[in-house]
């Protein structure tokens, strides 16, 4: 128990001390969104009634911390399901890797049948791929 209170009082003591001081060198977090409106993305393709903002081994969209898009998919129906996955590398797989988004990386902000709003909610660059499908089409 002792122990307990010691490595709290340790781990507290910094940061009371800092606000007692008046410590403005506190981190800040990135600006997110990094703009007031979202930037319009209008590239990608439509096969079978999936819409993919690019090909797996194609340049990705740019996604830095902050980045909120509006994605034109344009499909014209209610969507049954979309998906975005993150690279560090802009040409995907094709001198890297792609792994699916998670958590606030890829946080959905509005969604109809022409478009999906996303935004990085982190204070990490990616490069960013999204597909989006309508009925009659699967994941």
């Amino acid at each position: 128990m002792a122990r307990g209170l010691i490595t709290a009082a340790l781990l507290a003591g910094p940061m009371l001390l800092g606000a007692a001081t008046g410590c403005s060198n506190a981190p800040t977090l990135c600006k997110r969104p990094r703009t007031e409106e979202p930037i319009p993305y209008t590239e990608g393709t439509t096969e079978h009634g999936v819409y993919m903002t690019s090909d797996w081994d194609g340049e990705l969209i740019p996604y830095p911390a902050g980045s909120y898009y509006t994605i034109h998919h344009n499909l014209g129906e209610r969507r049954r399901f979309w998906q975005c996955w993150l690279s560090f590398d802009k040409d995907g797989v094709a001198s890297g890797s792609v792994a699916q988004a998670a958590g606030n990386e890829v946080e959905l902000k509005a969604i109809d049948e022409n478009t999906l709003t996303v935004l990085n909610g982190t204070c990490i660059d990616f490069w960013l791929i999204c597909a989006v499908g309508g009925t009659g089409s699967t994941p």
